[in-house]
């Protein structure tokens, strides 16, 4: 049995930025701050580091800025984003990503979930549009931690739990856009997939240390299968 662990954010769908648009709302209804996403780079970050860091940018202390502050972001973060995401002129199922997910979905050799920084309730939305969910009954979400190798870890637990089996290291695989992403594979101690439909490139994926890199999963289709010795 193998594991498939994706993240969401430009790894299965782009969003057309809803989910900057919904932080931004959410910071200027709570604290009146106004574009607080500007200059903030979210690639790879899990949604709670991303608040601390608009938070310290804007001199909330550890306290202020702490979790209850988070908590409540995060909140009205989650209604907007409703909304952003439904009325998007930009959201896309990646190239190749719908025919992989069915495919594979369709097999009894292999589990799927998500391993991504969004908080839960933020990556169902940003996945529903897209008829995507069902694909994956699990995950490890970025609402328990700040640190990504912890998200893919607790994907990893799930995974065993859902299905009541254990797998091998070398038959897990993290896949994302990020060199986050590589890193926090492999310091869980995974396979890596990078595919180069976010802001990174293939070179830099590579870089990284990825096992695989790919530009996206419709030219990169059967390598991504051969390479996980799915095919």
């Amino acid at each position: 049995m193998k594991l498939l662990l994706w993240d969401v954010d430009l790894t299965l769908v782009s969003t057309g930025g809803a989910g900057i648009r919904a932080l931004d709302r959410a910071f200027h209804e709570l604290y009146g701050w106004r574009a607080a996403m500007a200059n903030v780079r979210p690639q790879g970050k899990t949604d709670p580091a991303i608040i601390r860091e608009v938070c310290a940018r804007h001199g909330m202390d550890g306290g202020a800025g702490g979790a209850g502050a988070v908590d409540g972001i995060l909140a009205r973060y989650v209604d907007y984003l409703v909304e952003e995401v439904r009325l998007s002129d930009r959201y896309a199922v990646l190239p190749g990503v719908g025919g992989i997910l069915a495919e594979l979905d369709a097999r009894d050799d292999v589990v799927q979930g998500l391993a991504t920084g969004n908080v839960e309730a933020g990556a169902r939305i940003k996945l529903e549009r897209g008829g995507l969910n069902a694909y994956f009954p699990f995950g490890g979400f970025g609402g328990v931690t700040l640190d990504r190798v912890d998200v893919v870890r607790a994907a990893a637990r799930r995974a065993a739990e859902w299905s009541g089996q254990a797998f091998a290291p070398d038959r897990t695989y993290v896949i994302g856009d990020t060199p986050r992403d590589v890193d926090a594979g492999l310091r869980a101690g995974f396979r890596t997939v990078a595919v180069a439909t976010g802001a990174h490139t293939v070179e830099q994926l590579r870089e990284a240390g990825a096992h695989l890199v790919i530009r996206d999963f419709s030219t990169g289709r059967d390598q991504f299968m051969r390479s996980t010795r799915i095919a």
